[in-house]
């Protein structure tokens, strides 16, 4: 598999300096793995295939990186979440086997449907002041997770893309959701990639040289969330979801 990245520098320094933002947007509000394998595919000039799979297997430093600097005030939050987390295994298992031959738009269709509703019921009911997230039943928890792995999988979007929306719909602040949505990246981009690999190969060594600068984009977003007001980064959260969203619908039904 050729490695894209290295054909000159300027695809290099671009991707890389892409990649900082959407870490940073990743770190702070949840939602930037979305503009990652666009810009692979548009810039780059990867198949569909090649840039998910290496978008999936550069979130893995991401998760790792957010499972490390997890606060420890919201450890009793993430145990709690343990059947949602462990539920995204087989949904991305499933989505890496799906990628070989799914229709891509009825998947962004329904992610797109996903994002716009979230975002507007986000902008109505304004800003979320709890930070503890509340859990329903260990099925519904699964449920959500093994969506959320499948749909992160088939799309390259990363876990929070689609984990972060499903649980502000389900009434979670915004500072909780955004936090399991980064942990959650871990086992679904280690999962997928597996899945990738055994389906048809996955290009490395492209896609440790994306997580390498991600990780950096994380911290430095992590470090925004902590200083932003929680309406001002709630609202951007909001805006972002919908504008994706309108994206995505665009990308269904001229793709």
């Amino acid at each position: 598999m050729a490695h894209a990245l290295l054909a000159g520098h300027a695809p290099l320094i671009a991707t890389l300096a892409a990649a900082l933002v959407i870490g940073a947007l990743i770190g702070s509000i949840g939602i930037g793995g979305i503009l990652l394998s666009p810009w692979l595919i548009d810039v780059v000039g990867l198949d569909v295939r090649d840039a998910i799979t290496v978008s999936t297997a550069s979130f893995i430093a991401a998760g790792v990186v957010a499972l490390a600097i997890y606060p420890r005030s919201e450890r009793n939050s993430l145990v709690r979440g343990w059947p949602l987390v462990v539920a995204t295994v087989p949904g991305a298992l499933l989505g890496a086997v799906t990628l070989a031959f799914a229709s891509k738009r009825v998947s962004l269709a329904l992610l797109a449907a996903l994002l716009v509703s979230t975002g507007v019921r986000v902008l109505a009911r304004g800003t979320p002041h709890a930070r503890d997230a509340p859990y329903g039943s260990v099925g519904v928890d699964c449920a959500v997770g093994g969506v959320s792995g499948f749909v992160s999988a088939l799309t390259g979007t990363g876990g929070p893309m689609v984990l972060v929306p499903i649980q502000l719909w389900r009434g979670v602040p915004l500072l909780a959701a955004v936090a399991l949505g980064q942990v959650v990246q871990l086992p679904i981009a280690a999962t997928a990639t597996f899945g990738n690999w055994m389906s048809g190969g996955v290009d490395f060594v492209t896609a440790a040289l994306i997580g390498a600068m991600l990780v950096p984009g994380v911290l430095v977003g992590r470090r925004i969330a902590e200083v932003v007001p929680l309406a001002a980064l709630t609202r951007a959260v909001a805006a972002l979801l919908i504008v994706v969203g309108a994206w995505f619908v665009m990308r269904a039904v001229t793709g």
